[in-house]
Formats: C-alpha cells, sequence, structure tokens
C-alpha cells in the first residue's frame, strides 16, 4: 500500500469528516462575531476578508492535498509495506495514543513558533530558516489596518504565508501518523486542536476566561489562573497578538504546559490587548497577495 492507503475510503472518510466539523465550527464563530457586531468600526477590515478566503482556498485545495501526497509518497519510498500497519495497534490502544499525539503534535507546533519569533540565531543555515518562518508567519499577525482598530478574529486562525502550512513539523507528524494508520488518533487529535485554535482566535469581546480571572470569589480566580497554566485560553492567544512585549509570548494554541515550563514564554493578564496586529512596513503588502505569496527573506 501506499497511494492505495491515501486514497483509501477510511483515509477519505476521515479527511473528510475533520474538513466538515471545522467548517461547521468556523462559520459558526464566525455567525457569534457577526451577531454581536465584533467586525464593526475597522475591527475587521476588507483585507481580513480577502487574506481569509485567500489562505482558506489554498490550505483546502492545494496545501493539504500537496503536504499529504508528498509525505505520503515520501514514506512509501523510504518504507513502502508499512502503510496503515499501525492501525491495529490503534484499536487496541486509542486512549492511550490520542493524548500523546496532541502533546507531540502541540509540542512540535510551539517550538516552531518559539523559532519564528525568537532571536536571531548566528549559524547562518539557522537565521535563514528562521527569515523564511518569520516572513511565512507574518500575515498571521497582521490585523485590520494601521490605524489600531483592528482585533482578531476566528478567520486568523488559518492565515497564514503559504510556506507555513508546508514547513511547520507538527503537519508531517500527523500526516506520518495517518500515513501509518492511525486514523482515529489523527482525526480527532487534529480536530481537538483545530476548534480549541478557532476558539481562542475568536473576538469574544470580554471572553469567559477574562470574566472568572477577576471574579469577586478568590477561590475561582485562582482556580482560573491554575488552568490557565495548562490549557490556552482566549486572552492569553490573544495577548499573543496584541502589539506589545505579549506578543512573544504564549506560544502554543491549546496546551500552556509548554509555555509554562518548558519556555518561559507563559503570560496570564487580565485584561484584553490594547491594540492588536504588527504594523505594514511596505506598501505591497496592501495586497493580499503579496501577503500570501511574498518571499522577500530580507523582511524575515
Amino acid at each position: 500500500m501506499g497511494l492505495d492507503w491515501l486514497f483509501s475510503p477510511e483515509v477519505r472518510a476521515a479527511t473528510d469528516q475533520l474538513g466538515r466539523i471545522a467548517l461547521f465550527c468556523l462559520i459558526a464563530l464566525l455567525a457569534y462575531e457577526w451577531i454581536w457586531g465584533r467586525g464593526r468600526d475597522g475591527k475587521k477590515t476588507l483585507m481580513d476578508w480577502k487574506m481569509g478566503a485567500l489562505c482558506l482556498f489554498f490550505l483546502s485545495l492545494v496545501q493539504r492535498p500537496l503536504l499529504m501526497t508528498a509525505i505520503f509518497l515520501s514514506l512509501m519510498m523510504l518504507v513502502p509495506g508499512y502503510a496503515g500497519a499501525l492501525r491495529p495497534l490503534e484499536q487496541q490502544y486509542f486512549w492511550a495514543l490520542l493524548p500523546a499525539f496532541v502533546l507531540v503534535d502541540e509540542y512540535l507546533h510551539g517550538r516552531a513558533h518559539l523559532f519564528a519569533h525568537g532571536k536571531r540565531p548566528r549559524n547562518p543555515i539557522l537565521k535563514k530558516i528562521q527569515s523564511f518562518y518569520r516572513v511565512a508567519h507574518r500575515p498571521h499577525h497582521q490585523i485590520g489596518g494601521n490605524d489600531g482598530r483592528g482585533e482578531l478574529s476566528v478567520t486568523h486562525t488559518y492565515v497564514e504565508h503559504w510556506g507555513w502550512w508546508l514547513s511547520l513539523p507538527n503537519y508531517w507528524f500527523g500526516l506520518v501518523c495517518l500515513y501509518f494508520g492511525l486514523i482515529e488518533t489523527f482525526l480527532w487529535g487534529t480536530l481537538v486542536k483545530a476548534v480549541w485554535g478557532m476558539h481562542v482566535h475568536t473576538n469574544w469581546g470580554r471572553s469567559y476566561d477574562l470574566a472568572l480571572l477577576n471574579h469577586p470569589n478568590a477561590v475561582v480566580r485562582r482556580a482560573m489562573n491554575a488552568l490557565c497554566h495548562v490549557l490556552v485560553f482566549p486572552n492569553q492567544h490573544h495577548q499573543h497578538h496584541s502589539q506589545s512585549r505579549n506578543s512573544a509570548s504564549n506560544m502554543t494554541n491549546f496546551i500552556a504546559l509548554f509555555d509554562w515550563l518548558l519556555w518561559d514564554t507563559l503570560v496570564i493578564e487580565k485584561e484584553r490587548p490594547v491594540v492588536y496586529g504588527w504594523r505594514q512596513t511596505a506598501k505591497e503588502e496592501n495586497s493580499a497577495l503579496y501577503r500570501f505569496f511574498n518571499t522577500d527573506l530580507s523582511r524575515g
């Protein structure tokens, strides 16, 4: 098996189900933002909508299928005959494999994200790689215009440069697991992360975590603060998208333990960010196509 496994009914059903549920959640959260006016008064601009549509189109129809095919073909050449080999193991140990998958996936994502935001490495090769990651990640932090009114939205969950989705190691990891037969693990692990990621990017206004962090009852405040050391809640990720020193903090989307215990990048604030996003530094960035396709590493 190889490409036969890629197009097998089991794999296609899992990837189709993942896409349907993720799309439903995206539409539901967009409806919430629209009903409560979270995109009015410059909070969300036409450019935000253009980037959301462009990135969703390429992610669904180009990047994910391309990456999936490339990884399956590579593994078919490197380890022929092992496509789907771990399917029996998953059927026996699914509930142990699922949290392990999520933890590894989240660590790989957070570590690459930290590298993109980190200090310049001395090694010239690593410096070039980091420049690419920075250019690829920049569109994700460009919110609204330069007027400071833009706010984070659920559509920013998947807004990235074309190279970001193809170069993140956690995407490779997930598809390698899928190749070896961990279908349900891949489906539910990826889905949990995707839905939680949408939820932390959504413009909730004053989100529930802020209400609990500022609750009059001290026990409730401490309990919520403790939970923020384990999981990422909306205001933690909104702080990452702020124009402040907190933009170099809270590198994960789901598991806060890595920020807290490994990287010392955990920040828990009790108010919303004042200003979001990164300022546009070139007139070319007024184009969605430029933001998505730009490969000028001198800007990284």
